[in-house]
């Protein structure tokens, strides 16, 4: 499913129209976006939590041509299922 059908799904089930949907996703998304950014978490009960995790630099391999580079520190998105979620895909 990509964003395009979540619109769809979306509009049929609330009975909107699909601009006004994608406006409430884009909405959703962006404020999600802002929040990890700035350092929080996001948890949506039932759902999952997203948050933000740091990866250390560390030396690798350029695959091109074998030579030594070394990989910067960065902050990577984070989801972690919650239990409802968890339990619907397992039944």
């Amino acid at each position: 499913m990509n964003k395009a059908d979540l619109t769809e799904t979306l509009a049929e089930r609330a009975n909107i129209p699909k601009v006004r949907a994608a406006s409430y996703i884009n909405i959703l998304t962006d404020a999600i976006q802002q929040a990890l950014t700035s350092g929080e978490k996001v948890t949506i009960s039932d759902f999952g939590t997203f948050s933000v995790s740091s990866r250390k630099p560390f030396r690798g391999h350029n695959p091109k041509n074998g030579e030594v580079i070394q990989v910067p520190p960065r902050r990577i998105p984070v989801f972690r299922a919650g239990k409802r979620l968890k339990s619907a895909l397992n039944e």
